[in-house]
């Protein structure tokens, strides 16, 4: 009987401590303070998110501007989707190599959330294939110091992933850039990460009337 009680009470107190310690990761309870400081004999780590259907399109917009001499960069994107590895490799021959020689690119393929017209009875079983792909992507080049995303579905499961890292210490801030196609309403996705992204960018002011958190920053693509 007392060994019950005892282990009651211990899995209550992981139960109370697991809910303070997810409130204070989750932004929108917490939200998450810029960094104090970059060290510098770490080499920077972005991850963006690609996917079809105009996402890469603007995904890629967004960094046309970025030095090859700032960050490794890792572009993810769905099975099947060779378009955005193919936009993602012309891209960065564009932007050129890094003069440095310290940085560079990689390409990562990871299992789609949901494909057009899949089912919704087997949804939740390609949903658990992409979020052990995302795992194995998220720690295959080293955990990025950034994640970049906008519309795709697999962004919900990378973003549970960098939740997951974060509870147990591991800080990777996560940036969800809404689509320009959305004016008036947010995307499922969007919906679905308002509360656990640490950036929520809007590109239409009345989004960001309705969605306090958001930023409204222009146009950006």
């Amino acid at each position: 009987m007392i060994l019950l009680i005892i282990g009651l009470v211990l899995f209550l107190w992981t139960v109370v401590l697991s809910i303070i310690r997810l409130h204070a990761i989750i932004p929108y309870f917490t939200p998450t303070p810029p960094p104090r400081f970059v060290d510098r004999k770490v080499r920077p780590a972005i991850m963006i998110l690609l996917g079809s259907g105009g996402h890469t399109a603007e995904m890629l917009s967004l960094f046309s501007t970025m030095s090859p001499d700032r960050y490794n960069r890792t572009y993810v994107f769905s099975s099947g989707d060779t378009f955005s590895a193919a936009k993602a490799v012309a891209f960065e021959r564009a932007l050129g190599p890094s003069k440095s020689g310290k940085f560079g690119y990689k390409l990562v393929e990871i299992p789609r959330a949901r494909r057009v017209g899949q089912s919704w009875l087997t949804t939740p079983f390609s949903c658990l294939l992409c979020l052990w792909g995302c795992l194995k992507a998220f720690m295959n080049p080293g955990i990025p110091n950034t994640l970049v995303c906008n519309g795709p579905g697999s962004a919900v499961m990378m973003v549970a992933i960098c939740l997951l890292f974060r509870f147990f210490g591991f800080r990777t801030r996560t940036v969800y850039v809404e689509s320009f196609a959305r004016v008036k309403t947010l995307s499922l996705s969007g919906k679905l990460l308002y509360p656990f992204v640490d950036r929520f960018v809007v590109q239409w002011p009345g989004l960001k009337e309705k969605w306090t958190r958001a930023e409204y920053l222009g146009v950006l693509v």
